[in-house]
């Protein structure tokens, strides 16, 4: 197979948002969304495409001529004040880099067809050359307990737990960091 990873474009946001959308490896509230939920949903998925402080790097295979993967990403900062419970503000400061910024993955995924061939650790290895491209030295990411097979991918690439449990809902989460 040949891949590459590129940035994602606005044609791409239909594909993301579809995938998006298929709720797997995390729990959803619910099972349907109105059209008005799927349009808000698109527009905050598409400012990952358009916001300098966001992004999505899409795998492409170029013998399916196609997306299989994509892994989408913000920059945050552990010192902004959030509308919302964050899991990094309960962390240690000093696991952030002086000015608080750190690289948040926001979603990882990879076409059910091609998993288990280290395309996600591929995604994962092309995101801490983004961080570097924003002047970051740490990675956020968590997924649900349940999801040990994500847990061990992380840890086999050097991320570290540092937290587990509930953040916005119910369902159990590991918080894990690396620093590059």
């Amino acid at each position: 197979m040949n891949q590459t990873i590129r940035r994602a474009n606005i044609d791409d946001l239909d594909f993301i948002v579809r995938t998006d959308l298929l709720n797997e490896g995390y729990t959803s509230n619910s099972d349907v969304m109105t059209i008005e939920e799927v349009d808000r949903h698109t527009q905050k998925l598409k400012q990952f495409i358009v916001d300098e402080e966001k992004g999505i790097l899409v795998l492409e295979d170029a013998e399916q001529n196609g997306c299989i993967g994509y892994i989408m990403y913000r920059i945050s900062n552990r010192d902004n004040p959030y509308p919302w419970k964050t899991a990094f503000s309960e962390l240690d400061r000093n696991l952030f880099q002086e000015d608080g910024r750190f690289l948040e993955i926001y979603n990882l995924w990879v076409n059910s067809e091609y998993r288990r061939q280290e395309l996600a650790t591929f995604l994962k290895k092309a995101i801490e050359i983004e961080a570097k491209k924003h002047s970051v030295s740490l990675i956020y990411t968590h997924t649900e307990a349940e999801n040990e097979h994500v847990i061990e991918l992380n840890r086999k690439l050097g991320y570290v737990e540092v937290r587990r449990g509930r953040i916005w809902d119910q369902v159990i989460r590991v918080s894990l960091i690396k620093h590059i």
